[in-house]
């Protein structure tokens, strides 16, 4: 079976003289619990997986950049103890004002609520740009701002607050490729998996690592080196299938939200429309039906398979 080893930092790829990635080496920290893993040591393995998160360190060390033309989200939290610990669903807030509510611009993005148990909401808003550059929106003073203005028996306040706030990156729209070559696998937040729609990212992560392991399970059982490299590079091709269509119809539904006036004209209008407001639902959420389904499974499947994957 597997050997998961704690308390061991890996701190870059080993590769043949050529470029395929062999390995990893790795030093032990203060919280190593194996035997004969004293000081800085290497590993080898058929086939390398790069699942650690947005910095990738494995994929930028042998030069998978991300793709600055790709979708970026920021997204902050804190938990707050509160009486909406007791809600039944989660909230979301379409109305994120860079300033003073009903006076400034909305940001494309969204508020969330969510019960997490033992007296504890999740709070937080996540915003997203379809560049990766860096914007000059400060996400904390927003949040702030949202805090200011949401009711006070909500208990929102920092003597309720529990932790400290907490941002991160979102990388999405597969802003980081190809996700596999030479010996090395991107999963998840490393391959840039986010929904540019919605900022999940979780779900992506998952099912990235089932479409792995399905592949990495039948590399294992070719005889030949060119029938393992065969099957290994039906996982980008798997993913694109799942996802590509969907996340370049998210690259322009971004492009669009980025612009305060159309934002307004879609929270001003949209929102009071059921029909409309359903078909956004399963959009945004990722909840529609691959196959089958209703009249929105349908008209989204339409979409996706009309413009090109990502």
């Amino acid at each position: 079976g597997a050997r998961l080893l704690t308390g061991v930092t890996v701190t870059g790829p080993v590769t043949s003289p050529t470029g395929r990635v062999t390995g990893v080496e790795a030093r032990p920290t203060n919280r190593v619990a194996y035997p004969g893993i004293e000081g800085p040591t290497t590993f080898t393995a058929p086939l390398v997986v790069d699942a650690g998160g947005v910095s990738a360190r494995l994929a930028t060390a042998v030069g998978r950049i991300k793709n600055e033309r790709r979708p970026m989200g920021v997204a902050v939290r804190a938990y707050f103890r509160s009486p909406r610990a007791k809600d039944a669903w989660m909230e979301s807030r379409l109305e994120l004002w860079d300033g003073t509510p009903g006076k400034s611009d909305l940001l494309p993005g969204y508020g969330w609520i969510w019960s997490v148990g033992e007296g504890l909401v999740n709070v937080g808003l996540g915003s997203v740009s379809s560049r990766a550059q860096a914007t000059s929106i400060d996400y904390r003073a927003v949040f702030n701002r949202w805090m200011d203005n949401v009711p006070a028996s909500w208990g929102f306040t920092q003597e309720n607050q529990v932790g400290g706030l907490v941002s991160a990156a979102l990388p999405m729209a597969f802003n980081r490729k190809p996700h596999y070559a030479d010996g090395l696998m991107l999963l998840g937040d490393a391959g840039g998996m986010v929904s540019p729609f919605n900022g999940e990212g979780i779900a992506q992560a998952l099912m990235s690592g089932r479409l792995a392991a399905q592949a990495a399970a039948q590399a294992g059982a070719r005889t030949t080196t060119s029938g393992r490299e065969q099957v290994l590079a039906q996982y980008p091709k798997a993913l694109s299938s799942e996802m590509g269509g969907y996340y370049t119809l998210g690259r322009v539904f971004v492009a669009l939200i980025e612009h305060p006036e159309v934002m307004r004209l879609c929270t001003r209008y949209g929102l009071p429309r059921k029909r409309l407001m359903k078909l956004v639902t399963k959009l945004l959420s990722d909840g529609w039906e691959r196959r089958g389904g209703d009249g929105i499974d349908h008209f989204i499947q339409l979409l996706t398979r009309m413009v090109p994957e990502a």
